[in-house]
């Protein structure tokens, strides 16, 4: 799948300098209500500057091909000359009479490559337009899976608002109730304080909620590049289903060999490796073959030609030997550094995709549902008297916390899936995600 999307890409932007790749107006036709997640995600991408600017670079490498396809290193030069002769010549012993002529000459140089320094300067051209595809590829898959987490942290902060306001709402009717029965005379002072400080804490959870859900609100709006006053239509209920095997060190090699992160890294040594052998080529010098036209001595014409040769005496290339060299040894420990940041990537992912799996196992249906209804029974338990209010208070925080801990850990794990479908390397449709 990666291969072919590479395929795809080269193909692609083979032909940047003929068919624009972008159309703002169809941009802004597009990215525009009603929403779906394939078309989010396709916005996102578009719209995001650094895949952009790594498409720009596509293009600047095209002409970089363009460059490295010219027949000759260098433009011919035209150079001439004109001047003037005069002799004198003696006609007898007590005369002379003064010979005169213009010279010229013009002459055309043309500098041609040896050693095969065009066939090396294309195979660089070639080769920086594959590093780069792998590149944009890169930054592509990041800021889809950027995108998808960013969605499916707002939906799931919205759930979570709104259960946090319901919880709120019971706060006060606790609260209401516990006025009530200090004013009857059949509950202490001290209930009123506890159930309104009960009430003041569920507020603060619930405006909490409200600033995440604002703060992921803002992160989707712009990464879609959409202005802040537009309302958000799209709600649906999201399902995130990732089937991954648990062997980790299979998971590990699987990251590195698929990761184009690991494959851009291999490109870029080939790549040192090659400037690495044009500098090497440098020492042959290329060859200059010129041809000129003469009007010589007292007009006398000449034809003629000529080859230079500059001599590498002083500048012999070392020093440029040694840069090249040294990149392409830096590039082999690119190489290393990117592939540790890979499997510590790996690493984390898969103990948080099996820690909050595990967790979020331990919350079976039957305990949410239970809790929902004690919640709901405990208003009426307090206006019958059957319970206290500060075992209320307890009971009502005990099941709360209940509630939050599930939606969070559910949020963390959807989250996880994402981040692991994206360490690993895997494409988009390893992960199912239903909008229902």
């Amino acid at each position: 799948m990666l291969f072919l999307r590479i395929i795809i890409y080269f193909i692609l932007f083979s032909n940047l300098y003929l068919v624009p790749i972008f159309s703002q107006e169809n941009q802004k036709h597009f990215c525009k209500p009603p929403w779906d997640l394939e078309k989010i995600t396709s916005c996102v991408i578009e719209n995001h500057p650094s895949f952009r600017m790594e498409t720009m670079r596509l293009r600047e490498i095209q002409g970089r091909k363009k460059i490295a396809s010219y027949y000759f290193p260098a433009n011919p030069t035209v150079s001439t000359y004109i001047s003037n002769r005069s002799a004198t010549v003696s006609s007898n012993l007590f005369t002379s009479s003064p010979a005169q002529a213009h010279n010229f000459q013009l002459m055309v140089t043309q500098e041609i490559f040896i050693g095969g320094k065009r066939e090396k300067s294309i195979q660089i051209a070639d080769e920086e337009f594959r590093s780069q595809v792998f590149k944009l590829e890169s930054v592509r898959r990041n800021i889809y899976f950027q995108a998808v987490a960013s969605i499916i942290r707002y939906l799931n902060s919205k759930k979570e608002e709104d259960v946090c306001f319901h919880l709120y709402s019971l706060s006060q009717n606790l609260t209401q109730l516990s006025k009530a029965r200090v004013r009857e005379g059949i509950a202490p002072g001290m209930d009123e304080t506890l159930a309104e400080s009960e009430e003041l804490r569920m507020a603060k959870i619930w405006k909490n909620a409200h600033r995440r859900v604002e703060q992921t609100r803002g992160e989707v709006y712009l990464l879609l590049s959409l202005p802040l006053e537009d309302k958000w239509n799209w709600d649906p209920l999201v399902s995130v289903n990732a089937q991954i095997p648990k062997d980790k060190d299979t998971l590990l090699a699987f990251a590195i060999e698929n990761r184009p992160e690991i494959n851009l890294t291999e490109r870029e040594i080939k790549l040192a490796l090659l400037r690495y052998e044009e500098v090497r080529l440098q020492r042959t010098p290329n060859l200059s073959f010129g041809a000129f036209v003469q009007n010589d001595g007292f007009n006398e014409r000449v034809f003629g030609g000529q080859v230079s040769l500059p001599l590498t005496l002083w500048r012999d290339y070392e020093g440029e030997s040694l840069v090249a060299k040294s990149r392409g040894d830096q590039a082999q420990e690119n190489k290393e550094i990117t592939s540790r940041a890979v499997k510590q990537e790996v690493i984390n992912a898969i103990a948080n995709y099996f820690t909050f799996k595990d967790e979020l196992n331990l919350y079976n249906e039957t305990i949410i549902e239970r809790s929902n209804t004690d919640l709901a029974n405990l208003t009426e338990a307090l206006r019958l008297g059957k319970i206290k209010v500060i075992d209320a208070i307890n009971n009502q925080r005990v099941l709360v916390q209940t509630k939050l801990n599930y939606i969070q850990t559910k949020t963390e794990f959807d989250l996880a899936q994402i981040e692991l479908i994206r360490a690993l390397g895997l494409p988009a449709d390893q992960l199912t995600i239903r909008e229902q």
